[in-house]
Parts: C-alpha cells; structure tokens; sequence
C-alpha cells in the first residue's frame, strides 16, 4: 500500500489528476466543487510537490519530466474557472509552483527561508508560562462580553494551527446568544450568559475528495483538537479563560439542524471563552518518566 501511495502521488500528468483511488479528468476538476478543488489543489502541492523538493534539492532525488504538473492542473483549472488567487494558500501554492516549473526546465533553485532559531531565555519564559499556566476555566464574569476583536485574534490562532496536507478541513461557529448554546452546552453549571462557545466543525467533502477518509479519517478530529488547542493557548495569552468541551451525537445532530449545516460538515468539539472570575486549581501532570512507555536506544 506504501508503494502504491507513493506511486500514485508523484505520478500523473499534465491532463488529469491522479489519487490513491482514482483519477480525476479535466472535466471532472472543471465541474468539481470549488472547495474540493481548492483543497485538492493544496493536497498536490503537499504531496507531489512539497514532501519531494526538498530530496531534489540536496541532490537525493532527481525530478521527473513531469514534477508539479498535477498541481498547476490543478491551479489552471481554478483560475479558467474565474477563482482568484490572492488568498494566502493559493499563493503557498504558487510558490511551489513556480519551483517546480524552473526544476522542470532544469534550472538550479533553492528555497530562501530561514531555519528555526533558538528562543533567548527571556523568549523561552514566555513560552514556557504560556504552556504551563494555562488551565480550564469554567467560571466567568457576568454579562461582561469577550470583545469581538479578541475572539477574532483566538480564531485566527485556529486558523494557524497544523493540519493535515494542509487540507483546512477546520470550520468555526462563533455563538454568543445563551438561548442558542444551550444546544452545543455540557457539562458546565455557569449561565450562558457569562461565555462565548466557539464550536470546532469539520469539513468531510475535503478528505473524500483526496482519498484520505478511507486512509486516515481519523486526521480530521487530530486537526480539530489542534485548532483547540492553539486556541485555548491564545484566550490564555488574552487574559481570558477557556474550557475545550466534546459534544455529544445527540447535541451534534441539534446543532446541525438548528443551524441547517449539510450533512459533510460534522461537529468536533467546542470552547467556551469568557473573563475569569474564580481561577481554578492549575490540574497537574504525572512525572514524564511515567509516562514514557519506551525510548530509542534505551
């Protein structure tokens, strides 16, 4: 199957789009939702583009004739379709793009970002008191709301979260009416009128069209929880408290309705964000040694 995969995402060419299950003509990206196409555009350029020019470029690897092709087919499409570009992941995209284009007409490239740098210990505080005072906060100051600029910055720290092939199968739901939580509220005792819920949704159209629900479905709710976290660490950063909340099938299939969602967008979980008013006990972890089950070379 490993092989097969491999196969299949550095194969292909300029005139269809090939994938672990099958292959997608023109006239099928032509006619293919916008956001499946966006998203399998992304997917190709993770896979047929990103995770093989770094082996090309220290001489690892040789590039074949037709290197990247899938995913400018696939950038082709979305533009003679009248889509624009602008956005930030159509331009990740275009840089690759434009990489593989020069490889292909054998030119020698390379990739001009900086490498990761060491934080300074006043840096390495900061991050250090970020992960290890944040708690769950299930009481808030009433009636005292979370200023819309602040659940845009704890959004936006979502948004940034790692995901998947970069497949952004991530969706928000922002709900500050009480009235409306009461469909998406568990297991906290605090009025809703104290909080703002941030429900967590995910996109199942995005890995279908890749293949990757029958591979690893289980990704989405990974992309899910990572979303959270970043989320709860930046609503911490804020000076507000946050809670990360499941649901469960009976309050998802309320929700979905309520709010008519189609039947590929599925709840994954939900925060509840609001100013603190009692700051609980910080929960603390077991030693890391036992939490190790095994470690190379030991």
């Amino acid at each position: 199957m490993a092989e097969k995969f491999d196969e299949l995402h550095s194969g292909g060419g300029a005139d269809s789009v090939r994938w672990l299950y099958g292959e997608y003509s023109r006239q099928d990206l032509m006619e293919m939702e916008p956001e499946c196409l966006r998203a399998l555009f992304r997917e190709r350029i993770h896979h047929t583009i990103e995770v093989e020019i770094y082996p090309i470029l220290v001489g690892d690897k040789e590039a074949t004739p037709i290197f990247g092709t899938q995913a400018q087919l696939c950038w082709d499409i979305w533009q003679e379709r009248g889509f624009g570009v602008e956005d930030p992941d159509m331009q990740w995209g275009k840089e690759y793009l434009d990489l593989a284009a020069r490889i292909r007409a054998g030119e020698e490239v390379s990739i001009d970002e900086p490498l990761p740098v060491a934080f300074n210990p006043e840096e390495m505080e900061t991050v250090r008191k970020l992960i290890w005072e944040r708690r769950s906060i299930r009481d808030w100051v009433p009636d005292k709301p979370v200023p819309p600029e602040m659940i845009e910055q704890i959004l936006e720290a979502g948004r940034a979260a790692p995901n998947g092939c970069n497949l952004n199968v991530v969706r928000f739901v922002v709900i500050d009416d009480p009235e409306e939580m009461k469909m998406v509220w568990s297991d906290i005792p605090t009025p809703a009128n104290r909080c703002t819920v941030i429900v967590i949704l995910y996109d199942k159209r995005i890995y279908e069209v890749v293949g990757h629900d029958r591979l690893v479905p289980h990704n989405m709710l990974l992309d899910a929880a990572a979303a959270g976290d970043h989320m709860c660490l930046m609503a911490h950063a804020l000076g507000l408290g946050a809670v990360w909340l499941t649901c469960t099938d009976k309050t998802a299939a309320r929700f979905k309705k309520k709010y008519e969602l189609p039947d590929y967008i599925e709840q994954a979980m939900h925060l509840a964000v609001g100013w603190p008013s009692i700051a609980s006990i910080k929960s603390l972890r077991m030693p890391l040694k036992d939490m190790m089950l095994t470690r190379g070379g030991k």
